[in-house]
């Protein structure tokens, strides 16, 4: 169910990014979504990131976790539009202990580094560029919205990215919680916010209510070698909100 209660007591200003005139935070009055935890290899994954400051979950000696969001953006402040986003969960200037997400338990609000997000406009990107340079790069990104399952597949040039389906899983009542994604700029950390209001969420581990393939476009390729191994968790939301904050340096 969607409430305005949620944006009541957040203070929007007014901010001027290019030839755009934005409000921040900015308000996601209407949202579809869904994420998988992949486990991959932790020296893969370590490869790819650009500063030593992140540090991956080790879930165990050898592997971490990967993230694959998929937004269906209906309602916000900057337009409708899709989303499908790469990211790593990371904790800031320290090392991750081993087991961390099985045998114990991550941050209230987890820190998510940003590998990769593919956004449908141009508007999004330059705005997410200047806010916190946040890696988007225009593609087509198709959803599919079945009666069992929700997809999204994910293109540029005429080349698959990724393919991510999954299933509209039973829903229980699920809390208001919130996200630091963690992008870089010049070598200096960025975190910024994302706040979640409460809704109905489906959460499940098993293998088959969840698919992703990988596709033949370099991106995709690119993650084919981080050497994913199987689901860990995968989440459903079929109605949120969320606003979003602008970013600061971590020093």
């Amino acid at each position: 169910m969607q409430s305005i209660d949620f944006f009541k007591n957040v203070k929007q200003s007014t901010l001027k990014i290019g030839d755009y005139d934005i409000s921040v935070p900015m308000f996601y009055q209407s949202l579809t979504s869904m994420s998988v935890f992949l486990l991959a290899s932790l020296e893969k994954v370590r490869s790819i990131l650009p500063t030593n400051r992140v540090h991956p979950y080790c879930v165990t000696p050898w592997h971490c976790i990967i993230t694959i969001t998929a937004f269906e953006y209906k309602e916000t402040d900057i337009g409708p539009y899709n989303q499908v986003s790469i990211g790593i969960p990371v904790f800031l200037d320290k090392p991750s202990p081993i087991f961390m997400g099985i045998l114990r338990k991550p941050p209230k609000t987890p820190m998510i580094y940003l590998h990769k997000i593919a956004v449908t406009t141009e508007k999004v990107k330059a705005i997410g560029l200047e806010m916190a340079n946040y890696p988007e790069f225009l593609a087509d990104i198709h959803i599919e919205n079945r009666d069992q399952w929700l997809s999204f597949k994910v293109e540029k040039d005429g080349k698959n990215i990724l393919y991510f389906s999954g299933r509209k899983i039973n829903l229980k009542p699920y809390p208001k919680e919130s996200v630091y994604p963690i992008t870089l700029r010049q070598n200096e950390v960025l975190r910024s916010a994302f706040y979640f209001n409460e809704c109905q969420a489906g959460i499940s581990k098993r293998q088959s209510d969840v698919n992703v393939e990988f596709g033949n476009h370099p991106i995709g390729n690119n993650l084919k070698e981080l050497n994913v191994k199987r689901v860990l968790e995968y989440h459903y939301w079929p109605s949120q909100q969320a606003f979003l904050t602008t970013a600061d340096k971590v020093i």
